[in-house]
């Protein structure tokens, strides 16, 4: 008997059996799942015993080995087992992983992937253990979140801006519940700060009402770096909608929301995108990791090899993100690395790349394109890459200029002309995105801070992790305005004609952010007034904390900390809406008609 023959009679055996043993093992993984997460969520969270551990740990090698028992059951029960191996190859990795560990583990009492590391003599890797825990779990429940067709099919009918809304609202309330844990904090965290930390991750908007680095824990530093890493690549919402388009197809009703990420034609090239962003993403951090941990000094806090690769991850993953978050006491003006311009030079090529993005980083650095323009010289970047690229520079050297004239007799007195101009080159690119500041916002000038209310409520690139209208959108109204000035019938832009349904989208855009600005700054005034009214706070300050908060900058004067609990939840409120966008919300409200091929009879109107 070959073993084909032997594989079919055995299917035809267990046949019977197959639908009420998967359905079996398809509600215990559901329900090992919820035990798997309140499990983590104590071990984690909360003071435990050496004999808790000990109990803990066994109860976690359990549902390993049921998640290990139930990928052999299924394949067990497949007809063509080789085809379910290539189909759930990333499944079945996993699976090899957890048996080796758990092999190792049941051994030697720690996991492989820890001897590995303890073997480097890295200070971390006895605790190593309880970084992979969490990981694998976490990796397995992605996959099977984003297998099979069947869980995203009732979403369909969902509308797309409701999606974005909940699960950006989603992860923040969950990361707020985090760092409400026990093990999260060394003093305990008030609801409203844990809401503001999460929503300030989340967004990746870098607003702190507490030092990270001396307020919370390790544990709470890694959940806002998680936070920061889903944030930035907006993971929940922007991956759940690829997914679900790579498996249902895109109604038309989805392409007005999506194309706020990305462009038409990056949405049309191919179900791969999302997972290009994530590789991309994971490639940038990684090169930054590298060189921000050989630039950092081996002295002092960075003197065990364990901390210089904590910090340097932390820094990448936050820079790269626009996070402007910092695991260092005072972050960039830490006096071990305020000084370190190689080190901050990386952050701001790493802040600059995350606030132009991703899908112009694809356009301009993606091989086959540039071997493609090098073969074809006639081929130039694309327009959409081509316009965010130029206002790029056009608003660095701005700000850079500005930040010269003024600071040259103030902040910047002390400094070579080579510090002068990184410093206002430094300034200029975080003011739109990054958050990082190498020393006091409100030392800074008032004309300077003026500018930089106008370049943060610009922001960076469309599809990028920063906020603001998106140098695009302010891109084409100028071109919108230069248009007019020329009495010409069309938007026309680098020997392109605008269309003018983009060009209402981002009038549109920029209408309701600065309605959203003044609303928020009027709802300060009222929370913050007694502080005003003692001069705790200036006007300025106020407008600057907002305009920063809603283009999800991070800058501030200083005046955080002190907002109230009522002042912190408007700030919330506007780094939410920064975050999912403006415009996003409006498709959420607006309500369609079922015909709009109509006009009314054109009317005229005097106008400036």
């Amino acid at each position: 008997m070959t073993w084909q023959e032997f594989r079919e009679r055995f299917n035809l055996g267990i046949y019977d059996s197959k639908s009420k043993v998967l359905r079996t093992f398809s509600a215990f993984n559901i329900l090992t799942t919820i035990l798997m997460v309140a499990t983590l969520v104590y071990y984690y969270g909360f003071p435990v015993s050496p004999a808790e551990k000990v109990n803990i740990l066994k109860a976690i090698q359990f549902f390993f080995g049921f998640y290990i028992l139930y990928y052999l059951v299924k394949i067990l029960y497949d007809f063509a087992p080789g085809t379910f191996l290539k189909n759930t190859r990333w499944e079945g990795l996993m699976t090899l992983l957890l048996l080796a560990e758990g092999i190792t583990f049941t051994i030697s009492g720690k996991l492989l992937s820890a001897m590995l590391i303890g073997a480097m003599d890295i200070r971390a890797g006895d605790s190593f253990n309880e970084v992979l825990i969490p990981a694998y779990f976490f990796a397995l429940l992605t996959i099977e979140l984003f297998s099979g067709e069947q869980k995203f099919a009732p979403f369909a009918r969902i509308h797309p801006a409701l999606i974005f809304i909940l699960s950006i609202s989603g992860l923040m309330a969950l990361g707020a519940l985090a760092l409400m844990l026990p093990e999260m904090t060394v003093h305990g965290i008030a609801p409203v700060d844990a809401l503001f930390m999460s929503a300030s991750a989340v967004s990746v908007t870098g607003l702190a009402t507490m030092d990270i680095a001396s307020e919370f824990t390790t544990k709470g530093q890694v959940i806002i770096l998680i936070l920061i890493q889903l944030g930035g690549l907006n993971a929940i919402a922007f991956g759940a909608l690829f997914f679900l388009f790579m498996k249902i197809g895109v109604g038309s009703k989805h392409h007005e929301v999506i194309e706020d990420f990305v462009n038409k034609d990056s949405l049309l090239q191919g179900n791969n995108m999302f997972r290009k962003i994530v590789i991309w993403t994971v490639r940038f951090e990684i090169a930054g990791f590298i060189l921000l941990f050989f630039l950092l000094p081996q002295t002092g806090q960075f003197e065990q090899l364990s901390d210089r690769i904590y910090h340097a991850v932390f820094h990448s993953i936050s820079a790269f993100n626009n996070a402007g978050l910092s695991s260092l006491p005072g972050g960039m003006t830490n006096e071990a690395i305020s000084t370190q311009y190689y080190f901050q030079f990386v952050i701001l090529i790493l802040f600059f790349l995350g606030g132009f993005g991703m899908v112009y980083l694809f356009e301009m650095f993606e091989f086959k394109r540039l071997r493609d323009r090098m073969k074809n010289r006639w081929k130039t970047i694309d327009f959409s890459t081509k316009i965010t690229l130029y206002f790029t520079l056009v608003f660095l050297i701005l700000g850079m200029v500005v930040m010269l004239v003024f600071e040259s007799g103030n902040t910047l007195e002390d400094k070579s002309w080579a510090e002068r101009i990184f410093h206002s080159v430094y300034f200029s690119m975080t003011t739109r995105n990054a958050g990082f500041i190498l020393y006091d916002t409100a030392a800074l000038s008032l004309p300077v801070l003026i500018v930089f209310l106008f370049l943060m409520f610009v922001g960076a690139g469309s599809g990028s992790a920063a906020g603001g209208i998106r140098v695009s959108t302010f891109g084409v109204l100028w071109a919108s305005v230069i248009s007019t000035i020329q009495n010409k019938k069309h938007v026309e832009i680098f020997k392109r004609t605008v269309d003018n349904g983009l060009v209402f989208k981002a009038a549109a855009i920029t209408i309701f952010f600065a309605i959203g600005n003044l609303a928020g700054i009027f709802a300060l005034s009222i929370t913050e007034a007694s502080k005003l009214q003692h001069g705790l706070f200036s006007f300025m300050d106020i407008i600057f904390e907002h305009v920063s908060a809603a283009s999800t900058v991070g800058l501030s004067t200083g005046i955080t900390a002190k907002l109230s609990s009522a002042g912190k939840v408007v700030l919330v409120i506007a780094m939410f809406i920064g975050r999912v966008g403006t415009l996003t919300v409006a498709y959420l409200l607006s309500q369609r008609g079922i015909n709009r091929g109509y006009k009314y009879p054109e009317a005229h109107t005097m106008v400036g």
